[in-house]
C-alpha cells in the first residue's frame, strides 16, 4: 500500500490520533469546541494525498523546496482558513505550530504502526513528498495566522487611538477655559503652558498612530489636491507651533507667495510633524529655522534645527524609505520613526523627494521637495 493510500485510508483514525494529542498537549485546544477542534484537518489531509499523488518534475521538486510552488486554486484554502480561525481565537504561534507537528506525528506513528503489522515497505521518495506537502500547509497557516494577528493589532491601535481624541479633547478645553482667567499667577501660568504642551504631543501622536493604522489596514493615504500657497500655510503652522512651544525660537523664511496644487490638510500634517521633530530632537529652545522657495515646477519647504546630529540609521531609513523603530536620544521619549514613517508618504503620493543633511557642525536640515503641477 502506498503511502498515500494509507492516508486516504486511514483519515478518521489519523484525526482521531490527532485531537487526543492536540487536547492533551495544546492548551489553546481548549479554547474549542470539539467540532472546531476538528476543523479543516479532513481537507488538508486530502491536500497533502493530492500533493503526493501528483506528477512533479525534477524542476518542480526544486521549486517546491525552495518554497516557490505556485499553489492551484482552493489548495490553501483549508489551511488559511485554520491559521485565521485560530488566531481569532487567541492560539500562539507556538500552539500553532505544536497542531501540524502533532498532525505529521500522528500520521507517521500510524504508519509505523501498521507497516509492521502488513509488512509494508516505507518509500523514501514518497516520505520527502509528504514532508514536503505537510510543511507547505504549515507555511501557509502561519503566514494566515500572523496577517490575522497584525490586522487585530493595528485595529486595537485605532479603536484606542480614536478613543483618546474625546478625554484629550475635554483637557484641552479645560485648559482653554482656565487660560481666560485674570487669577493665575506665574507660576500657574507656566504650568498651565507645559501641560498645553504636553496635551498638544499628546494629540499629535495619537493622529500619527491612526494614521499608521490607515495605511497598515490597506485603507492607504488618499490625496486630494487643491490650489494652496505654501508660504501662507507655513506660516499658520509656526505659529500655531509657537503657541504650543512658547519658550522655542522658531523663525520662518519665505519669498512671498508659492502657489502649487497639493493637499493642503496633508501639507499640514507633514509641516507640523517636521517642525515638531526639530523642535523636540534639536537644541534645548532652538533655533529651528523653516524657509519655503521655488524653482520652476518645484516649490522646497525645509526645517532646520541645530544640535548634535541624527543617526546614521535614520539617514538609512530615508533613503530607503523604510521605518523602524529606532532609539534615538535616550532622554527623548519616542523616535524619529513614526513621524518620518508619516511624512514619506506625503511626499510619495505628492510625487515628491526627502533628503537630509545632519551633521555635528551645520545641525540638521529636513529638504521636501514638491513638484508645484
Amino acid at each position: 500500500m502506498k503511502f498515500a493510500d494509507f492516508i486516504k485510508n486511514h483519515e478518521r483514525e489519523i484525526t482521531d490520533e490527532w485531537v487526543k494529542f492536540a487536547e492533551e498537549n495544546i492548551s489553546g485546544v481548549n479554547k474549542l469546541q470539539p467540532k472546531e477542534v476538528r476543523d479543516h484537518i479532513k481537507q488538508m489531509l486530502n491536500t497533502i494525498v493530492k500533493n503526493m499523488e501528483a506528477s512533479q518534475t525534477d524542476a518542480e521538486q526544486e521549486k517546491k523546496s525552495k518554497g516557490n510552488k505556485v499553489m492551484r486554486p482552493g489548495e490553501s484554502k483549508a489551511a488559511n482558513q485554520h491559521g485565521e480561525q485560530r488566531a481569532d481565537v487567541g492560539f500562539d504561534i507556538m500552539e500553532l505550530g505544536s497542531e501540524f507537528r502533532a498532525l505529521r506525528a500522528s500520521i507517521l506513528r500510524l504508519w509505523e504502526t501498521n507497516s509492521k503489522a502488513d509488512n509494508l515497505e516505507t518509500d523514501f521518495q514518497e516520505m520527502i513528498r509528504f514532508n514536503e506537502a505537510i510543511d507547505e500547509l504549515w507555511i501557509i497557516s502561519i503566514k494566515r495566522f500572523q496577517q490575522q494577528v497584525d490586522e487585530s493589532k493595528n485595529w486595537f491601535m485605532g479603536i484606542l487611538g480614536h478613543d483618546l481624541r474625546n478625554p484629550l479633547a475635554a483637557i484641552s478645553g479645560v485648559q482653554s477655559i482656565l487660560k481666560l482667567s485674570k487669577n493665575l499667577s506665574e507660576k500657574e501660568k507656566s504650568l498651565l503652558g507645559r501641560s498645553g504642551s504636553s496635551v498638544k504631543r499628546m494629540t499629535e501622536l495619537i493622529n500619527n498612530l491612526l494614521e499608521l493604522t490607515n495605511l497598515r489596514l490597506g485603507s492607504g493615504m488618499t490625496i486630494n489636491k487643491s490650489p494652496v500657497d505654501l508660504s501662507k500655510q507655513s506660516e499658520k503652522i509656526v505659529q500655531e507651533l509657537q503657541l504650543g512651544y512658547p519658550e522655542a525660537e522658531l523663525i520662518l523664511e519665505s519669498p512671498g507667495p508659492v502657489q502649487g496644487d497639493w493637499d493642503v490638510i496633508r501639507l499640514d500634517q507633514l509641516m507640523t510633524n517636521l517642525i515638531t521633530n526639530a523642535l523636540r530632537h534639536g537644541k534645548p529652545g532652538g533655533p529651528v529655522s523653516v524657509s519655503i522657495s521655488a524653482k520652476a515646477n518645484e516649490a522646497f519647504f525645509k526645517v532646520h534645527n541645530e544640535g548634535p546630529p541624527i543617526s546614521e540609521n535614520i539617514k538609512e531609513m530615508i533613503s530607503k524609505g523604510v521605518f523602524t523603530k529606532t532609539k534615538g536620544d535616550p532622554e527623548k521619549k519616542d523616535s524619529y520613526g513614526l513621524g518620518l514613517y508619516i511624512i514619506k508618504q506625503i511626499v510619495d503620493g505628492h510625487k515628491g523627494k526627502m533628503e537630509v543633511k545632519s551633521n555635528k557642525k551645520n545641525g540638521t536640515t529636513f529638504i521636501i521637495t514638491l513638484p508645484r503641477r
